[in-house]
């Protein structure tokens, strides 16, 4: 009999050992934490270049055609696995801000690093597609040139073989700036 009371108890605190443990191991999760980069807007991205350079690193990660079609100033261009793998991009005191066409592979290659270092990785929210599309809000709209009075001079004799002059030029006035491809 005193064998068996000693089994139950066993047994007993057995059971609410494993419950104990159970309990503990529901009640406090591993706690995982996902760091992501900041999203840095059109606007507040001129405003640093025009207030702070040189305070932060601009790479763009688009191919090298668009990248020498246009580039942010001071902006440097290399490939999404240069990004990633170089360490170099991991190390430096300024925020790294990475720009694409639209944003979208530079938030992927901003989550990534951001996972792999404690430097200050943001991203131009929209690309620069919206970098360009918020420039072109920023101008001042285009008055045209008046007009000017030319005053009609009788017709000179002209030879024969003498061909027509050009047509003269438009004075030159202020153009709308065209819009520039923000990438591929």
């Amino acid at each position: 009999m005193k064998l068996m009371n000693l089994r139950d108890t066993l047994n007993a605190a057995a059971l609410v050992g494993a419950m104990v443990v159970t309990t503990t191991a529901l009640a406090a999760p591993a706690v995982q934490s996902v760091t992501l980069p900041q999203r840095i807007a059109a606007a507040e991205l001129k405003r640093m270049l025009l207030d702070l350079p040189g305070m932060f690193e601009i790479v763009d990660v688009r191919p090298p055609a668009p990248y020498a079609d246009f580039s942010l100033p001071g902006s440097i261009n290399a490939s999404i696995a240069d990004v990633i793998a170089n360490p170099a991009y991991l190390k430096g005191v300024v925020p790294l801000i990475i720009v694409d066409r639209d944003g979208s592979l530079a938030m992927a290659v901003g989550g990534i690093l951001s996972q792999k270092t404690r430097r200050s990785i943001r991203v131009l929210y929209g690309g620069l597609e919206a970098y360009w599309s918020d420039s072109a809000a920023l101008l001042p709209p285009v008055v045209p040139a008046p007009a000017s009075v030319h005053s009609v001079k009788p017709a000179a004799s002209v030879p024969a073989n003498a061909r027509p002059a050009a047509p003269a030029s438009a004075p030159a006035g202020r153009e709308t700036p065209t819009k520039k491809s923000a990438g591929c």
